[in-house]
């Protein structure tokens, strides 16, 4: 997400695509694919339904809420350090906050403090972009929710398939242009797309399991959908499928096991780049060193969200205990971010 948000940020020209999206892009679904599967069973696990929506509300409003103040109480009014010629307004601010509560839904999220990015920033107007799939991520929780509140286990799966099945078949459509999409639809179908692949991952995972036979399959599939160029509408499932394969396979599986920075990173990355975008304006970094920089400089702004934040907050909800899934390393190193 660094490195792709970094050359829009930064004014190093249009971000990278890979068979037809960002690398961000593809960070985004494959973050929505691996929490499609923690999700699920985090709520099929779950012993009451209350149990589910505490621990989801938890893990994501009070680093979210606190990340909104610390942009608008502490970044903002010190931009002018940075190199902003604009003007911070206490209550823009406020507004900025209240306005954005709700998850920076549509037509009630306000993107900018006054004129607080004014020096020549690329994107002036927004002081943390990367929040507008918070909102998405939640809904998915809450329709997941509700979803194994009222249908019964055997449904499951056959529900999420048409959901998914439905999803793409629109997708796919409005790629070879029959139907036109709102933009604001066009970037938010292929997250549920994503987070149902995900689900199904774990709905299925005794039929469909890890393997290096099937994550071949996955590769190649994912390959020959890119070289066709019909990566974007349907590339979701084989994608999903590689993330959760690649974090069984991988040699990480101790990363954030004591400190889980990964929310706060993507919470606090953009108002960083932000800065850096005002205090080195025209390019004046070379791109590697200010996705670097970008690096550097959001790991204590993550670190302090996950150490005084994010861990208190997750003490407060009760031990869930999940059942079911695909098995091995994978659920280790992901049972933790479904905390």
């Amino acid at each position: 997400m660094i490195v792709s948000h970094s050359t829009a940020l930064g004014g190093y020209g249009d971000e990278l695509r890979v068979g037809g999206e960002t690398l961000g892009g593809w960070a985004v679904f494959g973050f929505f694919g691996i929490s499609g599967y923690l999700i699920t069973r985090s709520r099929v696990g779950a012993k009451r339904v209350s149990d589910y929506y505490r621990a989801r509300t938890l893990r994501i409003f009070p680093g979210y809420v606190v990340c909104l103040l610390v942009v608008a109480f502490a970044i903002a009014p010190l931009s002018h350090l940075f190199g902003s010629t604009g003007r911070y307004e206490l209550l823009d601010a406020v507004s900025w906050s209240i306005r954005n509560l709700p998850l920076y839904l549509p037509f009630i999220n306000q993107p900018g403090i006054s004129d607080t990015l004014a020096g020549g920033v690329p994107f002036p107007n927004t002081w943390n972009g990367a929040l507008w799939t918070i909102g998405y991520e939640f809904f998915c929780y809450l329709a997941i929710g509700i979803l194994v509140s009222v249908a019964k286990r055997r449904h499951l799966g056959p529900i999420l398939i048409a959901c998914f099945a439905s999803l793409t078949a629109v997708r796919l459509l409005a790629a070879v242009q029959i139907i036109a999409l709102p933009q604001m639809l066009a970037g938010v179908i292929p997250l549920g797309i994503s987070f149902s692949a995900g689900a199904l991952l774990f709905i299925y995972a005794q039929r469909v399991r890890l393997s290096n036979v099937t994550a071949a399959i996955s590769f190649g599939m994912l390959l020959a959908l890119i070289w066709a160029g019909a990566a974007t509408p349907l590339a979701h499932l084989p994608f999903a499928y590689l993330m959760l394969w690649l974090g069984q396979k991988l040699p990480w599986q101790s990363v954030g096991s004591k400190y889980d920075i990964s929310y706060g990173v993507y919470i606090y990355a953009w108002p960083v780049q932000q800065c850096l975008a005002l205090a080195f304006p025209d390019q004046a970094l070379p791109y590697w060193a200010f996705v670097a920089a970008t690096t550097i400089l959001v790991i204590p702004f993550a670190w302090a969200s996950c150490k005084f934040i994010e861990q208190p907050a997750l003490r407060l909800k009760a031990q869930q205990v999940a059942s079911g899934g695909l098995r091995g390393g994978q659920d280790r190193l992901i049972a933790r971010h479904a905390r």
